[in-house]
């Protein structure tokens, strides 16, 4: 039998963020999820029956949350991941908002999905340096630079969250850089998609930008581009937070000379994205049947 996983962690203060991705899977692809817990409260919404299996795993660094959620994970993934054809690992800040089952296959034929940062960096000797990985060239432009999750991938991959867990620390734990820095040394761009930053995760406002700001059609979430999103990213159940997004893309319409009409575009956006936040940790009932 087939069979895949998410990986995600959590901490108390990342509940409402769970709780829909929980939900979302059970409307798009439910399949098991690992949830790497950090002290997460007793919630009716963690327990309630799902179509599909949860399984929780207590983190045994009581003293850095860090470290018992965003570090942690990577060891469980490398842990329970040969028991499973392919494995996806996701924070607990997103959501899904399509069926992801062909990243699942891909994933489980060899290849890697993960999705586009939106930036190239150049991994030069500094980089190279700074995390311990010596690439034999100076200069290493790179096109796949990728987000921390998610990331589809199967068991003959594990080894590439391993030598991330294992690595000597550096400050502030970066994560994000080192995974791609290793990723290169360890040749997993070579069977790697990289989908665009707007279809996964939005970072860097992808999915706000007038040019590729997120519409509904036909019932499906669509970049400006018409791409599908799959996925979306942030922290929608804290106020401070979504006002901040309004703030931030101001000063970007002031940069790019925005028209009223692209302003509109983002405005439209984001509240079509929080109104799908919140329709997923309210339930979300009956939209994969619907569909």
């Amino acid at each position: 039998m087939i069979r895949y996983a998410f990986i995600v962690a959590a901490s108390e203060n990342y509940l409402p963020g769970l709780i829909s991705l929980l939900n979302s899977i059970e409307v798009h692809s439910p399949h098991t999820v690992i949830v790497v817990s950090y002290h997460l409260p007793h919630s009716s919404a963690l327990t309630t029956p799902r179509s599909f299996e949860i399984k929780f795993i207590e983190s045994q660094n009581i003293d850095d949350q860090v470290r018992a959620t965003a570090i942690e994970r990577f060891r469980i993934a490398v842990e329970i991941g040969e028991q499973y054809d392919a494995i996806c690992l996701m924070d607990a800040d997103m959501f899904l908002s399509a069926d992801v089952e062909l990243f699942f296959r891909i994933a489980s034929k060899g290849f890697i999905v993960t999705g586009s940062n939106g930036m190239v960096i150049d991994f030069n000797k500094n980089y190279q340096e700074r995390y311990g990985v010596d690439l034999n060239i100076g200069n290493y432009p790179y096109l796949k630079v990728h987000t921390t999750v998610p990331i589809f991938l199967g068991p003959q991959d594990l080894d590439w969250f391993d030598a991330l867990y294992n690595s000597r620390r550096i400050d502030s734990w970066d994560d994000f850089l080192y995974l791609n820095i290793l990723g290169i040394k360890m040749k997993k761009d070579e069977r790697m998609i990289c989908m665009p930053p707007y279809t996964f995760t939005g970072i860097h406002h992808w999915q706000m930008k007038p040019e590729t700001a997120v519409f509904e059609k036909a019932g499906f979430l669509l970049s400006g581009t018409e791409e599908q999103v799959y996925m979306v990213h942030g922290q929608w159940w804290m106020k401070g937070w979504v006002e901040g997004l309004w703030d931030t893309m101001r000063r970007y319409f002031d940069a790019e000379g925005t028209s009223e009409r692209g302003m509109m575009r983002t405005k439209k956006a984001i509240g079509l994205l929080q109104s799908k936040f919140d329709y997923y940790h309210n339930g979300g009932q009956n939209d994969r049947q619907e569909r």
